[in-house]
């Protein structure tokens, strides 16, 4: 018998999206007796409810705390689950998503599995949504290089969640490094699962530069939880004014980015500075502001 997942989704002003994250997966191959959809409205205002309570999932509403990690964590309360499987609203699994990272979980022994996020472009790609695909949610190499995965396509054994408690409910970013770093410091197994994977729209210019900076506030409180002074935290932020060589944009095109987008590494390379930039302001705020960078 297939353990029993439960699929958490936290949603805020999704209603552009969400349809086709629950089309996606009630679509699995999965069995669909033993799994389990929970979406988890935190406070959106943009008629996200209705359209959920259009689909055949069981709708949450976390209204306490404006805070993805918050709402994921109102999920897990709910979910009947031995498995956790956790993406976005913005996301679209594949028919085999759930299936392939079960499958991960049970052959590898595995207590989490960080799965495959490719990337969506619409029509030809901006330079700011070729740098999304470069920099962000490279499960491979999170898990590979700092043993942590991101929320947007996770699955975690029940069990991982009852000895160590569920995600930080106060942060708007950084939750789910912070989470699944500290499962594999107390020696839970993560591994990753290239062929389970969802797809998400990358990001345009101003998306990405709110992300970054948002990204860089939640770094910034990781670093303070984990004892760093402020000399460490202001050479991180320096490290970020520098612009990345043009040779390590190019290869991460070639690694990351859709076909055909080799030549566009100078026009990458600005954004990448930029971007960097805005980053490391981000890393300075939430420094500065302490508990505010929970915010």
């Amino acid at each position: 018998m297939p353990p029993r997942v439960s699929v958490v989704v936290p949603v805020l002003d999704g209603a552009g999206c969400i349809d086709r994250c629950l089309e996606a997966l009630l679509a699995q191959t999965y069995p669909s007796d033993r799994l389990e959809l929970i979406v988890v409205d935190n406070g959106s205002r943009d008629g996200t409810p209705e359209r959920v309570r259009r689909h055949p999932v069981t709708l949450l509403v976390e209204r306490s705390e404006r805070s993805p990690y918050a709402a994921r964590n109102a999920g897990i309360r709910r979910a009947g689950g031995e498995v956790l499987a956790f993406t976005d609203a913005d996301c679209v699994p594949a028919k085999d998503w759930l299936e392939r990272g079960v499958a991960a979980l049970e052959r590898q022994a595995a207590d989490l599995v960080g799965g495959h996020v490719r990337f969506r472009f619409g029509g030809r790609p901006g330079a700011a949504q070729l740098m999304d695909a470069v920099t962000n949610l490279d499960q491979e190499r999170s898990v590979a290089e700092r043993g942590v995965a991101k929320t947007g396509n996770l699955l975690v054994r029940r069990s991982v969640v009852e000895a160590l408690g569920p995600f930080q409910a106060g942060r708007r970013s950084g939750g789910d490094v912070e989470f699944t770093g500290r499962a594999t410091g107390a020696g839970f197994a993560l591994v990753y699962a290239a062929d389970a994977v969802v797809e998400k729209p990358a990001r345009g210019a101003l998306a990405l530069a709110r992300k970054q900076y948002r990204v860089g506030r939640g770094q910034a409180l990781l670093s303070r939880e984990r004892g760093a002074g402020a000399g460490e935290i202001l050479r991180r932020a320096l490290r970020g004014l520098r612009p990345a060589r043009p040779a390590v944009v190019r290869a991460g095109l070639e690694r990351r980015g859709p076909a055909g987008c080799e030549g566009r590494t100078a026009a990458v390379w600005l954004t990448s500075w930029w971007i960097h930039v805005v980053h490391a302001a981000g890393l300075l705020h939430g420094w500065l502001g302490g508990a505010g960078g929970r915010r």
